[in-house]
């Protein structure tokens, strides 16, 4: 085995159909120094067949199962893959998804040139079921510097394409097994408050649309998007409670409340809906009503 510098983490479930081609995309990788931990959740398919199959051409590959001291989940998953690490750099690849060849030998370097940096990312393509690209690229270059405010507001971040210092774990901590919804972008806003970013321009990676995206699971009404939206912030404040100054709660706030203002100008399409969502959170957070009660009356919405 070459010398490890990164450790690539796949957590998996039932998906022996696609986990083959994201297996292929990283022994193709053209930055050899690797190595990659298959966690899986517990599946009834035939994905450790399939993933046998390619540690046996590659012993970089290793497969195991997540002990029952790891939470159930893909966060349970990757933090006892964390614990396996041997790596100085992490990365993430879906078990659905798969990275362009030159993903990593674009990545790697940045580390060397712009020390200061907790992660490097890059732009993400959709890809259909059949893994054919779309050319549909969500850019992620705004994720540069020092990004913990835009941050807060958007999940600017795909799980598969950002590679992360291992001393990032260590000051941030691990994935929260409480979410299974948004469990990147939770991870991503610690993240930024202590690193700044930095973003390549170029596509390293490829998302798998079908129809058994978790992704589906998520709607748009803005009382569900209220809730999870706050599970984020009382997340971070918990975290942050011996972190954070008085200015960073403030920050906190405040973007809190400009999203919500978002949630209702693009999903509440007349007066009515408006402050039946303001009314929503009111009864949940009456402070955080009232906030929200006179934002919308000063913008005017």
């Amino acid at each position: 085995m070459s010398a490890v510098q990164v450790s690539i983490i796949i957590p998996t479930y039932n998906r022996a159909t696609y986990i083959g081609e994201a297996l292929t995309s990283i022994i193709n990788q053209t930055y050899i120094h690797w190595e990659c931990l298959v966690i899986d959740d517990g599946s009834t398919d035939n994905t450790k067949t399939v993933v046998s199959a390619y540690q046996d051409k590659d012993d970089r590959i290793r497969y195991t199962t997540r002990p029952d001291s790891y939470p159930k989940g893909s966060n349970g998953s990757r933090n006892y893959g964390l614990s396996l690490a041997q790596g100085q750099y992490i990365a993430f690849c879906d078990d659905d998804d798969y990275w362009l060849h030159d993903k990593l030998e674009k990545q790697i370097p940045i580390f060397q040139q712009h020390p200061e940096v907790g992660l490097v990312t890059g732009n993400i393509e959709y890809v259909n079921s059949d893994g054919l690209r779309t050319g549909r690229v969500i850019k992620q270059t705004g994720n540069h510097g020092y990004v913990f405010e835009e941050i807060l507001l958007k999940n600017r971040l795909s799980m598969i394409t950002p590679v992360v210092k291992r001393e990032v774990f260590d000051k941030v901590g691990l994935f929260n097994t409480n979410f299974v919804i948004f469990e990147d972008w939770e991870y991503w806003r610690r993240v930024a408050y202590y690193y700044p970013f930095y973003a390549l321009q170029d596509v390293l990676a490829c998302v798998r649309k079908h129809d058994s995206n978790t992704s589906l699971i998520v709607t748009q009404k803005p009382s569900e998007q209220f809730v999870r939206y706050r599970k984020l912030t009382k997340a971070l404040l918990k975290w942050g409670e011996h972190r954070f100054t008085k200015a960073d709660i403030m920050l906190i706030d405040e973007v809190e409340i400009k999203r919500y203002l978002q949630i209702m100008q693009n999903h509440c399409p007349n007066m009515k809906d408006k402050i039946s969502f303001i009314g929503h959170i009111s009864i949940n957070n009456i402070t955080l009503g009232l906030k929200l009660f006179s934002s919308f009356i000063k913008s005017k919405l």
